[in-house]
C-alpha cells in the first residue's frame, strides 16, 4: 500500500500555479499599452520554509518601494505593484522587448498558518524578501512517549 507523506493538496498546489502560469502567457501581450486593458505581469517567485519560517522571494527589479503593496489574508499573501517604463529615451527602435513593465500581481496560498503580527520584508537588490512566522501550533511538534 502507498502512503502519501504530504497532505494531497500541497501535491498538486504546484500544478495549479505551473497551469495559471501556462494560460495566462499564452495569451499575453508584451505590452499593455498595445492591448485595450492593461495586462498584469507575473514576476518568478520562490516559496520555502525553515524550521519556524515562510520565506517568499520575489525578483522585481527596478520598481520603486512606493510602487509596493503587500497584503496577508488569511493564508494567502498578495504582493501588487507596478514597473513603470524607462524614461529618457525620445525615440526607440526595440530588437529584443523581453522586460515586463506595467501592473504586476501574485497571489501566493502559503503552505501553512502564519502569524500576522510577525511579517518582515525587505527590498534589496532587485528581490523582495518576506519572512513569515509560523504559527506555534504549526511549527511546534510533541514527542509523546510511550510508558
Amino acid at each position: 500500500m502507498y502512503c502519501l507523506k504530504e497532505k494531497p493538496i500541497y501535491i498538486f498546489g504546484n500544478m495549479s500555479d505551473d497551469l495559471d502560469y501556462m494560460f495566462s502567457h499564452s495569451f499575453y501581450i508584451k505590452r499593455p499599452s498595445l492591448a485595450m486593458q492593461e495586462q498584469a505581469w507575473r514576476p518568478a517567485a520562490d516559496v520555502f520554509e525553515t524550521e519556524d519560517q515562510v520565506v517568499v522571494i520575489i525578483d522585481i527589479a527596478s520598481i520603486s518601494e512606493k510602487d509596493l503593496s503587500i497584503a496577508l489574508e488569511n493564508d494567502t499573501l498578495i504582493v501588487r505593484g507596478i514597473r513603470r517604463e524607462l524614461s529618457g529615451f525620445r525615440k526607440r527602435h526595440y530588437h529584443k522587448m523581453e522586460i515586463d513593465f506595467g501592473p504586476f500581481e501574485r497571489v501566493i496560498k502559503l503552505p501553512c498558518l502564519v502569524a500576522d503580527k510577525e511579517v518582515k520584508a525587505k527590498y534589496k537588490n532587485g528581490f523582495l524578501e518576506i519572512r513569515l512566522q509560523k504559527m506555534i501550533s504549526e511549527r511546534c511538534e510533541i514527542k509523546i512517549q510511550i510508558k
